[in-house]
């Protein structure tokens, strides 16, 4: 995480916690892809409907969804969620990626299930997303929260424990604004619970909220039975890629005109100079937690993962492996899938990637 100057809030995005923008491009890259599939007369794929009545995405049935995956060693034939119904055909790795990002969250979080499933559903309430709100319901009932815990929860805030109460504050701030955060609120939560807690917080927000994006782009329902638990599968890490559908761009499709000179007001309101003072501005902040080292990061990688020729040096990745490397190598394991199979336009891909990072006021 990278602290910011107040005086800058107008520009580079001041005061702000640093958020993963390519979750966000996979998800509008991922929904962008489904219609292509369904096209391609699966068969059983029948329209599902969101909580709202509207069906956005073909579903495949849970035997052919199960069909369309890798090779499982382990958990094979169980009910998938829908979201994973509606993935399979399209993104089978990437989706079988995702189901292992899941059940690490929601079964093995070093935050705990209470806090964890709490987090959860504070981050999907600001999202408005019903089906992630129910999961984390089902996952917090699973953990023994009662009646008592849930009243707090929706409505009493006064009654939540302090540190706690940072913690479900921060999962709210980093939802709705994540660039409002301020230094402070991060060190507050630093001090309560060490920062490979945080690291762990802010990781499980990231999920959270492409998780959440994904939901509601999709539009599909919780399951007839009610939330599934988290699933325990293991696929065979051995077993030959599934084959996806061609990809092919659209045609015909009218281009906007390019402008001959820059006419964004953002980037007029600004002089070349005021722009690298801010960077310099930018460069010259600390950061709000220390960013382990390399040698700290070999230190805490499994014997098992293959270790990179030459060391890593990006920082986002040093924090992230340094102090929470079964999330991070979970996540990692996700976007490496959807980059082999999805094999977009690099064009539209940034095109995508600087729509999010500049909206949500990301520097990084």
């Amino acid at each position: 995480m990278v602290s910011h100057s107040s005086a800058h809030r107008d520009h580079l995005g001041p005061d702000r916690v640093l958020r993963v923008p390519r979750l966000i491009r996979l998800v509008a890259a991922t929904v962008a892809m489904i219609p292509a599939a369904a096209r391609a007369g699966e068969p059983g794929a029948d329209k599902s409907t969101s909580a709202t009545g509207t069906a956005y995405v073909p579903l495949l049935t849970n035997e052919e969804a199960w069909r369309f995956l890798p090779r499982a060693e382990q958990g094979s034939g169980q009910p998938l969620p829908s979201w994973a119904r509606a993935l399979a055909r399209s993104l089978p790795r990437t989706t079988a990626a995702m189901l292992n990002l899941d059940r690490i969250h929601r079964a093995q979080s070093p935050l705990g299930p209470l806090l964890r499933g709490k987090m959860r559903w504070v981050a999907a309430r600001a999202n408005h997303c019903a089906y992630g709100m129910a999961y984390a319901e089902a996952d917090l009932k699973r953990a023994g929260l009662d009646e008592s815990g849930f009243r707090s929860l929706k409505g009493n805030p006064a009654a939540v424990p302090a540190a706690e109460r940072a913690a479900l504050d921060f999962a709210h701030q980093m939802t709705v604004d994540a660039a409002a955060v301020t230094d402070a609120e991060v060190a507050n939560l630093i001090a309560r619970y060490g920062e490979s807690q945080v690291v762990a917080m802010v990781l499980l927000l990231a999920y959270a909220n492409f998780q959440d994006r994904l939901l509601l782009a999709l539009g599909v329902p919780i399951e007839p039975g009610g939330p599934l638990p988290p699933l325990e599968i293991r696929f065979d890490p051995e077993a030959d890629p599934p084959p996806v559908p061609p990809r092919q761009p659209p045609k015909g499709r009218p281009v906007p005109k390019e402008p001959e000179r820059i006419d964004d007001p953002f980037w007029l309101s600004m002089e070349f100079d005021d722009l690298q003072d801010q960077l310099n501005a930018q460069r010259s902040r600390s950061g709000r937690i220390r960013v382990p080292t390399w040698e700290d990061v070999l230190r805490v990688l499994p014997p098992e993962v293959p270790r990179p020729e030459t060391p890593i040096r990006i920082r986002w990745s040093l924090v992230t492996l340094g102090y929470q490397p079964k999330l991070a190598r979970a996540w990692s394991a996700c976007t490496r899938a959807f980059g082999e199979e999805a094999d977009q336009d690099r064009v539209f891909e940034e095109s995508l990637f600087w729509i999010v990072t500049r909206t949500i006021h990301c520097f990084y």
